[in-house]
């Protein structure tokens, strides 16, 4: 077939036809949505489709860009991206002045430019809300097929906990609090324009199950923790789902409690005594304040401080040796100082207020994504993994895209 015939139908769209018509706009979307989701599965595939993303993306500008088209982008993203500049040069000069510069200024561009093109394609990328919509069922999907597929394999091997599609269990726990919430406000939500909204239920609880079947405490917690805000709006929009909503709550609750494996995984998410996953991240983090002390301002550099800590802080009470303090917080402190702290916070704060109008749907997804993000933040490191800094960003450069769409 001749390349000027070349024909492909995604989506139930043509999108290439002649490859002078070809919608670079629409692959960018496809290719960042196929990366977003097999992050996890394949770190290698899903960096292949994230480069196409990219080159489409940059095609696509530089078309627009030479047919005379101006880039527009409203005062809220615009603040929204002062504010995240504002973070970025708090972190730096734990970058610069690292004791070791080479590491920590790689990974600082890798944190704060690489991973944050998501949001900058799905900002300024010219297509159609219904896209974007459509970008996020899929991969609300993907995570629900995901869900199914860990709780079969927590059922047919009869393991302790199970991977899913994918391996890191913490990693899958930042990403399910982050997209969770989005499932259920898809399904609560009074508008009539959402296809297939009942599905998005079923999603939701094939995510939990898989949350459960994974056996990752962290998930739990950050699913927990953003059913208040989606209980609230959800009442308001309609209290039978508000009811609904409650009764499988309590239902899924019910059953932790009567599995005595579960119940037990449960009850030991506050026990800091003989369980060393919790005590040893307590003792990590007692050092960590002498550490901080030490270095106030600018910290000891980008991933520097777990190696300081194992070198010259490590006590006899923390039994397994952690390479790094298991928190974003800590973490940040240690390695960037005063400083960093500052920025992450301020901009953690900022995303929560940019989100503060619940009366939209999507809104209330970034506002939700958001918190999921930051409590998952209390049990690991999250901003130092790749897809779970990507899948944030995706949520809320979806849920900045929809913003206006009330």
């Amino acid at each position: 077939m001749a390349l000027n015939n070349l024909t492909f139908l995604i989506w139930g769209k043509k999108i290439i036809g002649p490859i002078h018509k070809v919608k670079f706009n629409h692959l960018c979307l496809i290719m960042l949505t196929l990366a977003i989701c097999v992050q996890r599965l394949t770190i290698a595939v899903g960096n292949v489709f994230y480069a196409f993303a990219i080159v489409f993306f940059i095609i696509d500008t530089c078309q627009r860009y030479r047919s005379g088209e101006k880039l527009f982008l409203s005062k809220q993203i615009k603040r929204y991206f002062l504010v995240y500049v504002f973070f970025a040069l708090m972190i730096l000069p734990s970058a610069i002045f690292s004791l070791n510069p080479e590491y920590s200024i790689a990974k600082y561009i890798d944190y704060f430019v690489l991973r944050f093109l998501v949001l900058i394609m799905l900002v300024f990328l010219k297509i159609d809300n219904e896209a974007i919509k459509k970008a996020l069922i899929f991969f609300i999907a993907f995570m629900a097929i995901d869900g199914l597929v860990t709780l079969a394999e927590r059922v047919i091997t009869q393991a302790p906990r199970a991977q899913g599609l994918g391996d890191g269990w913490l990693r899958h726990a930042s990403i399910v609090a982050t997209i969770f919430p989005a499932s259920i406000i898809f399904w609560i939500s009074r508008r009539k324009d959402i296809r297939h909204k009942n599905w998005m239920l079923f999603c939701a609880v094939c995510i939990v199950f898989g949350a459960i079947a994974s056996g990752t405490r962290s998930s739990w917690v950050g699913i927990l923790s953003v059913m208040p805000f989606v209980l609230y709006q959800g009442a308001k929009w309609s209290p039978k789902k508000f009811f609904a909503l409650v009764t499988i709550l309590i239902c899924i609750g019910g059953a932790i409690v009567a599995t005595p494996q579960l119940h037990q995984r449960a009850t030991s998410i506050v026990n800091i005594t003989t369980d060393r996953s919790n005590g040893d991240r307590v003792e990590a983090w007692k050092s960590a304040v002498v550490m901080v002390q030490e270095k106030p301002v600018i910290g000891y550099g980008i991933l520097q401080g777990g190696k300081v800590y194992l070198q010259s802080y490590r006590t006899a009470a923390d039994t397994q040796g952690l390479g790094h303090f298991h928190n974003i917080y800590v973490q940040t402190a240690v390695d960037s100082g005063i400083l960093g702290f500052i920025g992450l916070i301020t901009f953690m704060v900022y995303s929560l207020w940019m989100f503060r109008r619940w009366d939209s749907p999507y809104i209330l997804m970034g506002f939700c994504a958001w918190v999921g993000f930051i409590v998952v933040g209390f049990f690991d490191y999250t901003w130092g993994m790749s897809a779970a800094v990507k899948t944030l960003w995706f949520v809320t450069g979806c849920s900045l895209r929809l913003y206006d769409d009330a």
